[in-house]
Formats: structure tokens, C-alpha cells, sequence
């Protein structure tokens, strides 16, 4: 097992930048920036005090950042082939839920719960026992995690119903997920562990991240049809392409023209179309008379 005994150097008490894939309209305001920080703090500080006591060894979990992006990049990361990966239903409507953790942390859960010192190290599926035992360490993450969101549409519940060859049939592929992602140390072991939540149940948290409702400022409708008649005029740039895939060199090597390149996507992952370099709408390649065009096909949200 790969080992650091360096001290976590990421305090609680700084809010953690957020990445810019969050885009309109579902794109977090200050506000709700800081709320949503507010909450993570309150989980990682339950869930190290449960944790530590628990395990029997030090035990840290950090807020690492939180991305929007659609299902078929979640499942389509390079890291989900080296994590352990479990389903979660929120709230009482069952809206689906990823749990990833990293392989390492799984089974030095699983060894200290058993009594042992916690050195092994696994690159494999956890057996069928060893599932059962990692899946009390989810429960009383989700747990804390439900205490933390403070909302009966956002109580989150280990449901390990899908096998996880399945995983990709859990929510549509352009589904726009929202994934919190943590750092954890648990004695002398670095990893890290990332909730991933359908666009619904995203709608459901952005919505109680909402304070009290403010008053807009009102704006004659003279000067709000004169701004919208410059902003039609206004041109924006555009582009229509393919998610980014991983390739091995030895193909990108031996490409000749005239050859056809293989891309590692579903038959149904649409093209992206992105304007004025924000992606807007999940689109197809069409022919529009003597001209290329886009069928759009729905709105990223």
C-alpha cells in the first residue's frame, strides 16, 4: 500500500474554488457557493469525528471541488476503472446517485474492520463479503452526508441494486450530473471519494442552496427592448464537437488517410455545440441544404 504520512494541508475553514464547468442556467451564485461550502463542512467534520471513531485511526475528509458534467464523462473517466464504484438513491422520489471510492481506501476499510493493521493493498473487485463490509463504511458516509443537506428530498441511502457493469445504464448518458468530490486521508492513506448526483436531484440541492427571494430592479420596457435588439445583432463564436477521448499513440502513430478512427463513445453520445465557448446544447451533424448545420437535440443544463 502506498503510504504518506504528510499532515492534510487543506483547511476546512477556506472555501474551495469551484471549476467553471457549472454553466447557466444551473451555474451557482456566490451565495450559493458559500452555502453549499457551509454544508460540506458540516458533512466532513461529522464524518471525521464518526469515521475516526469507527476505524480506530485518524481520519479526514476535505472538499476537493464540484463539476457539472454529463453521465457519459463521469463513467468514461480513467479513474472510474481504478475505483469502487456503488449506486445511492436520494430523497423519496429515488433519484439515481453515484458513490466512487478509491480501491486503496476500500480495502483498508474492509482490513480495519476486521481487526487487522490496515496494509493491504488491492487493485481488484472487492469479493462479496468485502462488499458487505464496505457498504456499512457507505452507509455511514450517506449518512452524514443526509445530516449535513438537512432535507428529506436530499437524504441520500446506499442502494447497491445495479451491478456495476450496469453503471452506464443508470441515467441517460446527456444526463447534466453534479459531482462533490472529497480528499480523504484515513490513517497514513491518500484517496479520494466523489458523490455523483443526476441532474434532477442537482435541481432539488441548487434549490435549497436559495435564500430568501430578492426584489429585481425594474427596468423600463423601452430600455429592455432596446437591449435586446443590440444583443440579437451581436455575433457569437461556435463550435460543434465530439466529448474529449483518450487515445493510444500506437494508433495515432499509424494513421494514414483514408483510415477510420475508432472513438471509445456510446453509439448515442451526441456532439456538443458550444457558443461563445460555453457549452450550450447536445447536438447532430446535419446537412442543411448546400451548408453544414446542427440538429439540436437538448439543452445541457
Amino acid at each position: 500500500m502506498q503510504t504518506n504520512s504528510d499532515a492534510v494541508s487543506t483547511s476546512d475553514d477556506i472555501p474551495v474554488p469551484l471549476r467553471a464547468r457549472l454553466i447557466a442556467p444551473t451555474a451557482l451564485s456566490e451565495a450559493q457557493r458559500l452555502t453549499l461550502h457551509s454544508l460540506c463542512l458540516l458533512f466532513t467534520r461529522a464524518v471525521n469525528a464518526n469515521m475516526t471513531r469507527w476505524l480506530g485511526v485518524p481520519f479526514t475528509a476535505t472538499l476537493a471541488g464540484v463539476e457539472r458534467a454529463p453521465f457519459y464523462e463521469i463513467i468514461h473517466s480513467p479513474e472510474t476503472e481504478t475505483r469502487y464504484v456503488t449506486t445511492l438513491a436520494v430523497g423519496p422520489a429515488s433519484q439515481p446517485a453515484l458513490l466512487q471510492m478509491d480501491l486503496p481506501l476500500v480495502y483498508l476499510f474492509v482490513e480495519l474492520l476486521l481487526g487487522g493493521p490496515g496494509g493491504t493493498s488491492l487493485e481488484r473487485e472487492p469479493t462479496e463479503i468485502e462488499g458487505s463490509i464496505v457498504r456499512s463504511v457507505v452507509e455511514l458516509i450517506c449518512r452524514d452526508f443526509s445530516t449535513a443537506l438537512s432535507s428529506p428530498e436530499l437524504e441520500i441511502r446506499n442502494d447497491p441494486s445495479m451491478p456495476a457493469r450496469s453503471i452506464d445504464r443508470l441515467m441517460p448518458t446527456i444526463d447534466s450530473t453534479l459531482s462533490l468530490s472529497f480528499d480523504l486521508v484515513c490513517g497514513t492513506q491518500r484517496g479520494k471519494i466523489a458523490f455523483t448526483l443526476s441532474s434532477e436531484a442537482a435541481k432539488v440541492l441548487i434549490r435549497s442552496l436559495d435564500g430568501p427571494a430578492k426584489t429585481a430592479r425594474q427596468t423600463s420596457p423601452e430600455m429592455r427592448n432596446g437591449l435586446l435588439t443590440r444583443l440579437h445583432r451581436t455575433l457569437h463564436f461556435a463550435t460543434l464537437q465530439l466529448p474529449s477521448v483518450r487515445i493510444p499513440l500506437s494508433i495515432v502513430r499509424g494513421l494514414n488517410p483514408g483510415d477510420v478512427l475508432t472513438f471509445d463513445l456510446f453509439e448515442d453520445t451526441p456532439a456538443v455545440f458550444s457558443i461563445a465557448g460555453r457549452p450550450a446544447f447536445y447536438a447532430t451533424p446535419v446537412d442543411a441544404q448546400s451548408r453544414r448545420g446542427a440538429y439540436i437535440a437538448a439543452p445541457m443544463e
